[in-house]
């Protein structure tokens, strides 16, 4: 059996954290290049540059956060991180989350964009019009959000254990895209998909047969239906879907789920929305977008580099170890999502937000355990919760804000 190790630093996170400071430098670089270049990439677009105008105006938030990142990661090096009940764990981890996510921004923009889903556009309708305020709206779209982290742990113990869940908690609670999960949909259609790899994993476990089973994939099928009307980048997560059952050998749970989620379209369609040809028309919008503006090639090289670095030196020890993890079915959807990101048809005036709900999700292998859990001949591993990691990238989000 695996067991959660002591809070020791090993080398190999420093040196995760010196290859991604390298990175953020070449990633500031190359948009400094950009910005001086080019119309299309500048301010509006880039909204966390830092020192827009050298003025600094100190808030709740810059209070706020990095008091939450302190106590997480006191929290986490603690002993009593590795006996906490699971269930308290994933309410502690969503409070943490909900703290954290607020502190760092909460400026929610309920302007509909053209790359916007028709289902999304008639959320955050309904959302404005039950809010009534845009603290209210903030606060909405900030609690729906934040329960990506959890669903995600739900995810990650059902495909890698509960020890390597339980270190990769403070990663996920901290994790500097937080700071763009909040500004609209976006955040919410990560939930959804979060919420889709979670019922998936559940629903596939060893133990889940016949009825059971049936109805769990059914209803995984219609929760990817859901999150891909919300979004179409969420199409991508049917990817790692399918990985999930293919790797757990459950033929029948692809075709159940992929029954429910085409029912979902197919009755969104029966009211007039039809979503395959919404993605047609977005995607040539996007080429069209291109064909106009020649500057929108620099999100060929921004887009992936953008990313990387939302996602904090986690990402470096994760990529590292996605062939020898346990984590892979979980992270293949984002990972043809982050490569395929110019193909998207992503939005030009807000690029980097429609790929907040990839981030969680491409550092789970970062405590996936080698070899599987349960695997025959397996050895047991300590699994030692990166604090080294979280605590860098939650320090470069902290640095965003305050200079942003």
């Amino acid at each position: 059996m695996d067991t959660l190790a002591e809070g020791r630093v090993r080398p190999h996170q420093w040196r995760d954290i010196v290859i991604w400071l390298a990175l953020l430098v070449m990633t500031l670089a190359l948009t400094s290049v950009a910005v001086s270049v080019s119309d299309i990439v500048g301010p509006s677009t880039l909204p966390w540059w830092p020192a827009q105008n050298l003025s600094l105006h100190v808030t709740v938030g810059m209070v706020v956060a990095p008091l939450t990142a302190a106590a997480v990661l006191w929290a986490a090096n603690r002993p009593a991180a590795a006996r906490m009940p699971w269930h308290n764990l994933l309410v502690l981890s969503y409070l943490a989350s909900l703290t954290w996510s607020g502190a760092l921004h909460t400026n929610v923009d309920p302007t509909p964009t053209p790359t916007d889903t028709p289902g999304s556009i008639g959320t955050i309708g309904l959302l404005v019009d039950y809010t009534g305020s845009q603290a209210g709206l903030a606060i909405t779209v900030t609690a729906i959000s934040c329960l990506a982290v959890p669903l995600t742990l739900v995810a990650v113990k059902s495909v890698c254990g509960p020890v390597a869940a339980r270190a990769l908690a403070p990663v996920l609670v901290l994790g500097p895209w937080a700071a763009w999960t909040t500004l609209g949909m976006d955040g919410i259609a990560a939930a959804a998909c979060a919420a889709v790899l979670a019922a998936g994993a559940m629903a596939s476990e060893r133990h889940v047969k016949g009825f059971q089973a049936f109805w769990g994939a059914a209803a995984t099928g219609g929760l990817l239906g859901v999150a891909a009307l919300l979004s179409y980048g969420a199409a991508w997560f049917a990817v790692s879907l399918l990985c999930l059952y293919f790797a757990r050998r459950r033929p029948w749970h692809i075709l159940t789920s992929a029954a429910a989620a085409l029912s979902v379209l197919a009755v969104a369609a029966a009211f007039g929305s039809s979503w395959p040809a919404g993605l047609v028309d977005t995607y040539n919008a996007a080429i069209g977008e291109v064909a106009a503006n020649p500057g929108q090639l620099w999100w060929l090289l921004l887009m992936p580099a953008l990313v990387c670095t939302a996602c904090g030196p986690a990402i470096v020890e994760s990529l590292r170890r996605l062939g020898s993890g346990s984590a892979w079915p979980l992270m293949t959807g984002p990972l043809l999502a982050l490569l395929l990101a110019p193909l998207s048809g992503a939005n030009p005036e807000r690029p980097e937000y429609g790929w907040v709900a990839l981030c969680p999700w491409l550092v789970v292998a970062v405590t996936a355990s080698w070899p599987r859990p349960g695997a025959r001949g397996g050895r047991g591993r300590s699994v030692r919760a990166p604090l080294a990691s979280a605590a860098a990238g939650a320090c470069a989000a902290i640095v965003m804000m305050y200079s942003g």
